[in-house]
């Protein structure tokens, strides 16, 4: 919309001129001249004879039809003016960059317009810059320009009248009537080819110039520079020219592609987060750069990061790799473990992150089963130093799921709901090998319910087995109608005592219910007598064999108490169920108890958010598998 110009009285005046680009993506103070008045600027149309101008706190860009951005920085001032075959930025002081690359911000920018050529003056000369895709940045001081060219050619006409030719690579440096050429490493951006892969759920795709989303195939497709995307549902990965490089969205997450490439050794990718969170996996040993937005992202030797839009600025998270964080002129580092808050100012705040409550040791096949934990931690023995690890989906590590460098014996990690992780560890230092493992992780195997309310015998079996688990289980007895029978007398006896039933029952129906406990471990003999109404025994009873059998042959600890969803109300909450024969158990990192049944009793305090009990069962041959029970909190 219109809108720069505040008067005395606070009104907008656009001029009726010609409006040729538009501001955006304002910060801290910029202020818009326009017919000799000043005011604060908001986001609006730009007209030919304005004067944009930033504070020392002030950042701002300006978006021509073309895909051409003009990006401002602090203390700078320059006005845009049309000579002769373009426009000419006249820069008096600061710093400000062109940008034209394939794609560029024409979306933002309103439109597929023209692409204009472009001069940029300063007092020490004027440099011209083209339509073509280019990069080049040019900072004014009091004595002297200094002109970067990044990418593509420009030409520089010093205050003399001489011309100098520059690439990508060179600098040139202007004070009074004369310039120098610096000669630079060619900075030759190669497109790095992006593709989108659908890992899970639902993504979709608006290809630049369009406005349509489309969905994406299962066959993934080719991103360009000025594309969208967005996942609906589960996750979509973003590969990055290299397969060990890449970027994975969640769900709701959304972002457009500015440019991605490579120069002078350095992975160069653009970004523009519109809502939700994304996993950077920049490959290891190679320097990296990711703008998000004004924010950006500088690794030396790559790694795996985690970036939140929120409504104050993003959350950073790194699980491996050290970054330094630039936005604004504000600068950070965030090392590997550690969390950072920025802010819209680029102010950051970094704090060191805990191991995860849920930790698995550095073993070959653990088994993990849990609902939905988010991340786990992975730990071996080792001093407080710098490790290389590497975890793959897979033995031979062709499915990477993060690689980096960490500076504790001790790795937080993405937990999948369901599949394998293989990992490998080197001391970073000297590249020897430190450990290796490997977990299964799956939902907690179906078992069948340790009370077992009802197990069925029946009559004429010559011998009936009940196995069971925990505690002794209800027994029902089975038997045909007999002949003018209106009742029937069930007695139960055991097998060293047949003098004496151990239980005695009458009943009217052709089945016989007994509670659970009342028949416990042991071998019985059982009969069931039919009677008329007086009482009488109309036949004898043909005398059935009964085996109640205690099976421990679990082969992990199954948990009768708690479920997974039960309250946490208070500080310590039940738990209860059966271990594996042999094995010895622990409940969130305390050593518990079991009968000579294997069966446990006890309580503990849940950790975690939210709630979690974390059952831990290391078997005589030294494997060990974790269960984990979430509950919620409040009664």
């Amino acid at each position: 919309g219109p809108a720069v110009v505040v008067d005395a009285g606070g009104a907008a005046k656009p001029t009726g001129g010609k409006v040729i680009a538009r501001l955006d993506a304002l910060k801290g103070t910029v202020t818009v001249e326009r017919a000799g008045k000043a005011g604060p600027a908001v986001a609006g149309n730009v007209e030919v004879g304005d004067a944009i101008e930033t504070g020392g706190d002030g950042e701002a860009k300006v978006l021509f039809t073309g895909g051409r951005t003009i990006e401002v920085g602090p203390d700078t001032r320059f006005a845009i003016k049309e000579g002769e075959g373009g426009l000419v930025l006249d820069v008096s002081k600061g710093l400000v960059l062109s940008r034209v690359t394939a794609g560029g911000e024409q979306a933002q920018a309103g439109g597929g317009g023209p692409r204009l050529s472009l001069s940029i003056l300063t007092p020490f000369g004027l440099t011209r810059v083209g339509s073509g895709e280019n990069e080049v940045s040019v900072g004014v001081g009091k004595d002297a320009a200094d002109v970067k060219v990044l990418l593509g050619a420009v030409e520089f006409v010093s205050r003399n009248g001489e011309a100098i030719a520059a690439s990508a690579g060179d600098n040139i440096s202007a004070g009074g009537d004369k310039a120098s050429l610096s000669k630079g490493r060619a900075l030759v951006l190669d497109t790095l080819e992006i593709t989108l892969f659908p890992a899970t759920g639902k993504a979709e795709v608006r290809k630049h110039g369009t406005k349509v989303w489309k969905g994406l195939g299962k066959a993934g497709e080719s991103i360009a520079a000025g594309d969208s995307l967005r996942v609906k549902e589960g996750r979509s990965t973003l590969q990055l020219g290299d397969p060990d490089s890449r970027l994975t969205l969640q769900r709701g997450a959304e972002l457009s592609i500015m440019k991605s490439g490579r120069k002078a050794g350095v992975d160069d990718t653009q970004i523009e987060l519109a809502k939700g969170e994304l996993v950077a996996q920049l490959v290891q040993g190679r320097k990296t750069r990711v703008q998000v937005g004004a924010l950006e992202l500088l690794s030396d030797v790559g790694g795996q990061f985690t970036i939140t839009k929120t409504s104050d600025g993003y959350a950073l998270t790194s699980t491996t790799g050290d970054l330094k964080l630039k936005q604004n002129g504000k600068e950070a580092d965030v090392k590997a473990g550690q969390a950072a808050k920025v802010a819209l100012d680029g102010t950051a705040t970094v704090r060191q992150l805990a191991r995860e409550d849920v930790a698995i040791p550095s073993k070959m096949g653990v088994k993990l089963y849990h609902p939905g934990i988010g991340n786990l931690a992975v730990g071996w023995e080792g001093d407080k130093k710098d490790y290389l690890i590497e975890v793959a989906g897979d033995s031979a590590f062709a499915q990477p799921v993060l690689a980096g460098l960490v500076h504790d014996a001790y790795v937080n990690l993405p937990a999948p709901t369901r599949g394998s992780l293989f990992w490998r560890v080197k001391d970073a230092a000297t590249g020897a090998e430190v450990t290796k493992g490997s977990a299964t992780l799956s939902t907690e195997p179906a078992s069948a319910d340790l009370s077992r309310l009802r197990n069925e015998v029946a009559d004429g079996s010559e011998k009936t087995t009940i196995y069971y688990q925990d505690k002794p289980p209800a027994v029902t007895f089975t038997y045909k109608a007999a002949a003018k029978a209106a009742k029937y007398r069930l007695r139960v006896y055991r097998e060293a005592s047949l003098d004496k039933p151990a239980f005695e029952r009458v009943v009217k129906e052709e089945r016989a219910p007994l509670e659970a406990g009342v028949l416990v471990e042991g071998s019985y003999v059982w009969s069931v007598t039919p009677m008329n109404e007086k009482g009488d025994e109309l036949r004898g009873g043909r005398m059935n064999k009964l085996e109640m059998a205690y099976d421990n042959a679990v082969p992990t600890v199954v948990v009768r108490t708690p479920r997974n969803g039960d309250p946490a109300s208070g500080a310590k909450v039940d738990v209860a169920g059966i271990a594996p024969v042999g094995s010895k158990l622990w409940v969130n990192g305390r050593q518990v108890a079991l009968d000579s049944k294997a069966r446990f009793e006890s309580s503990t305090a849940p950790v975690g958010r939210p709630p979690t009990v974390v059952f831990r069962v290391v078997q005589p041959n030294g494997s060990e598998t974790y269960t984990v029970r979430v509950l919620r909190r409040g009664p």
